[in-house]
């Protein structure tokens, strides 16, 4: 039995590598032209070449751009022929003596994930580029570049395999692995219409929406949340599904000196409270994470901390540029977690401090055709990393984690009186 199993494994990840749409018999068939000297290759019209092995049509396309020419074998896509999709061979060569540059193949449908093979001497070599950043380089094949013209990219996987993780790159795509988050992200998303954007507005543990600063009540004809609210929120949900309870603002508000923050922005605590979106998610997930395991746990402990390729800084998280790579990263390894994230960047003056200024959602998940959704929730509307980035740029981006399961259950957008936490809520 444990054979079976060991065996239906490898046959699972083995589909997962190779479901890579292959175009090995188009190139081999057009290796002369590959090579053929410029002139000969540039009078050579579009094609269209039908692979025997399995049916599929390639498109074959010569391009001039600047002082080089490319050769496209781009594979068909619902009777249409996107450059910049999964396993896109580009060639380059120079233009004027015909010698190789490159070869280009796109790994997603995605500009900026492809490996990139180039000649060194009589050797092909690698790298790899995933979310436009180079996290495997100077990887030596043990081919010829003649070679990886023609040869099936099953084959580049192979004998790179004990360097490159490919399963990061060609990940499990079981819907059951995203089921709960996929659940989770269309329940956030089917309110966001309801959510009224008030500064300084979040709903406490009662049901009764209030200002986050003296927890005074909000109008009536004007309540709702603000990205600190709004995380509050989508934690209650969560939190509800351990303890049949909703989250304390006064306790989510605790401030951890002991733990974070430094001279210059302890004078600052009053005034600033630099680091309040820092406390907040932090504290919001260490309160469900402690509910879930029944045990008490340190006030970093839910912290994203371990992430390749990307460099952490205490307190103040990732560069916020780099978040869709480690949100894709997150979405490989993490799949049952969603992240709170707070923003955070030079802000004020006398003094500049490192000032956590918002607070987002980040529900990154892989589908089951193996695209990357890269989902980011703030307040009342749902964004990206790149767009989150677009409003942000220079800024850094810490993550805490919080595990996800099948309970969940949102506060009602509706105001409650407060006749104390449990009277208004469903159980």
């Amino acid at each position: 039995m444990k054979r079976i199993l060991f065996i239906l494994i490898i046959i699972s990840a083995s589909c997962r590598l190779f479901a890579f749409p292959e175009n090995h018999e188009a190139r081999t068939r057009m290796r002369e032209l590959i090579t053929a000297p410029t002139s000969d290759v540039l009078s050579v019209g579009e094609q269209l070449i039908e692979q025997l092995t399995d049916g599929s049509i390639v498109s074959f396309k010569v391009r001039v751009q600047n002082d080089s020419f490319y050769q496209l074998f781009i594979n068909e896509s619902n009777g249409r022929y996107p450059i910049y999709s999964k396993g896109t061979y580009i060639i380059k060569r120079n233009l004027e003596d015909g010698k190789f540059i490159q070869i280009k193949v796109f790994l997603k449908n995605h500009t900026e994930c492809y490996v990139r093979l180039y000649p060194l001497d009589d050797r092909a070599m690698m790298e790899l580029v995933l979310y436009g950043k180079t996290i495997y380089s100077d990887v030596n094949l043990p081919f010829s570049f003649a070679d990886v013209l023609v040869e099936p990219f099953s084959e580049i996987i192979d004998a790179s395999a004990g360097i490159i993780d490919w399963d990061l790159i060609f990940p499990d795509t079981a819907s059951y692995l995203y089921e709960d988050k996929n659940k989770l992200s269309k329940e956030i998303r089917a309110n966001l219409s309801l959510i009224n954007d008030v500064d300084d507005g979040a709903m406490d543990y009662d049901g009764t929406f209030v200002y986050i600063d003296d927890l005074s009540p909000q109008l009536k004809n004007s309540q709702g949340f603000n990205c600190s609210g709004f995380v509050k929120w989508v934690g209650d949900g969560l939190y509800w599904s351990e303890t049949g309870d909703y989250m304390s603002i006064s306790d989510l508000k605790s401030k951890h000196l002991e733990q974070r923050g430094n001279r210059w922005s302890a004078r600052h605590e009053d005034d600033r409270d630099p680091y309040f979106g820092l406390d907040w998610t932090r504290n919001i997930a260490v309160s469900i994470a402690e509910e879930q395991r029944k045990t008490e746990l340190d006030y970093k402990s839910a912290d994203v901390r371990d992430v390749p390729w990307a460099t952490y800084t205490e307190d103040i998280g990732f560069p916020i540029e780099e978040l869709k790579l480690i949100m894709y990263y997150l979405a490989v390894n993490e799949p049952q977690n969603i992240f709170l994230a707070s923003v955070n960047e030079s802000w004020g003056k006398e003094p500049i401090l490192q000032q956590h200024i918002h607070t987002a959602v980040l529900v990154p998940l892989i589908d089951s055709a193996g695209g990357f959704k890269d989902q980011i929730f703030e307040r009342n509307f749902e964004s990206s990393a790149d767009l989150l980035a677009e409003r942000y740029p220079d800024a850094h981006v810490h993550l805490t984690r919080i595990k996800t399961g099948a309970g969940f259950n949102f506060p009602d957008l509706i105001s409650q009186p407060s006749l104390g936490s449990g009277s208004y809520f469903r159980r």
